[in-house]
């Protein structure tokens, strides 16, 4: 593997490419706002793959959009065994969230800035420096902006991908670019399952129909139930994200709702706590008396690509080219489809720095973004092979 690095890194028109990623810092920059302020929640893509499509068309590729929203587009052709480099389009941020950029020094402060924008990006201009350095690879290699990473968006758009691949054959190595950083190597995909909890019963005054049953009342016992017997496991976690109901102070709730998380690196903990929270919530409605209805949102598989595939040990090794020692990492991305098919497939970083993801103070910091984007052009080098 060191052999096949050393070759890259010494080409001269990756270090050409390299040279022309240090240069273009600001265009970088300009790009990464301009797709992040393009509001885009899960199943409302459309915007910002038009974008997206529009930015890729530059570069004299020939990108389309499949039926599931997925902006695709091959570097010099489609054919079998394809590297796959993919990053989200979408924001956990509903569109009505305000896009306002703030600057403090170098660092950016928008929500999304970092989740996907500085994936995005990075992907894009891995694949600019590659074309405007003359960078030709002796594997197809393909760019998706895929749709659906997050919430409820249930990886639909790789599951899409996969199911019906644009390239030939079922064979494919896969490199999801997500968020900030240089030293995570996603190689185990997290399982998770999401539930929607549904309580209702027959409402009424807070005075004169006191004693009947109450939904908030039967969902606040089921997560204190849920809460006090199922402690964290290693390697596994749960969330109650969203609760809703009611209508005033002084009026029983007729309905109340919860959405809740529930992840774990392994399937036999995840059906625990599966298990655990059908439970708690069967014996909350039977002791209120409340009708309960419980759907299941979504569900992410579980899986790991080995660590010494030729997938991981390629970016580990990439990776210790810039100084930085990579931690091989657990995570929930896109990759996790691909994996839970046993194809080699990874998640890494866009290079940079970042904080307070999924909230509306997201920001980034872009020193050594550059080192992102060509530790991905380098890897791609690496799996794809140069002419």
């Amino acid at each position: 593997m060191r052999n096949r690095v050393d070759r890259v890194f010494a080409h001269t028109r990756v270090q050409q490419a390299f040279r022309y990623i240090s240069d273009h810092e600001i265009d970088i920059e300009a790009d990464q706002i301009l797709l992040t302020k393009i509001p885009a929640p899960p199943f409302s893509e459309a915007r910002r793959a038009r974008q997206f499509v529009e930015e890729l068309a530059k570069l004299r590729l020939n990108p389309t959009t499949d039926s599931m929203g997925n902006v695709i587009a091959a570097y010099d052709g489609m054919g079998e065994n394809p590297v796959v480099i993919a990053a989200h389009l979408d924001t956990v941020f509903p569109a009505s969230t305000p896009l306002q950029l703030q600057r403090n020094g170098r660092t950016l402060s928008l929500p999304g800035i970092s989740d996907n924008g500085a994936g995005i990006v990075a992907l894009l201009w891995a694949f600019r420096a590659g074309k405007e350095s003359g960078i030709r690879f002796h594997r197809p290699v393909v760019a998706v902006g895929s749709v659906g990473e997050e919430g409820e968006g249930n990886l639909r758009g790789i599951r899409s991908l996969f199911s019906e691949p644009p390239w030939d054959g079922p064979e494919s190595e896969f490199i999801a670019v997500d968020g900030a950083g240089l030293q995570r190597i996603t190689h185990q995909a997290l399982g998770s399952r999401r539930y929607r909890v549904r309580m209702a019963g027959p409402g009424g005054h807070s005075w004169a129909d006191f004693g009947r049953p109450n939904p908030v009342q039967s969902m606040a016992a089921a997560i204190h139930m849920f809460c006090a017997s199922a402690a964290r496991q290693p390697g596994s976690s749960f969330n109650f994200g969203v609760i809703r109901g009611g209508i005033s102070v002084n009026a029983i709730p007729r309905e109340a709702t919860m959405e809740i998380d529930l992840r774990s690196i392994t399937t036999a903990s995840l059906n625990d706590l599966e298990n655990q929270l059908m439970r708690v919530v069967s014996d909350a409605t039977r002791a209120s008396g409340v009708e309960c209805k419980l759907e299941m949102m979504g569900e992410r598989p579980s899986g790991t690509t080995a660590i010494d595939s030729v997938i991981v040990q390629a970016a580990l090794e990439v990776t210790r080219r810039f100084g930085i020692e990579p931690q091989p990492d657990i995570g929930s991305t896109d990759a996790n489809i691909p994996i839970s098919l046993g194809l080699p497939a990874i998640a890494i970083g866009a290079g940079g720095n970042s904080g307070n993801i999924h909230t509306p103070e997201e920001w980034f910091d872009p020193t050594h973004r550059e080192q992102g984007i060509q530790r991905l052009l380098a890897l791609i080098g690496v799996l794809a092979g140069l002419d």
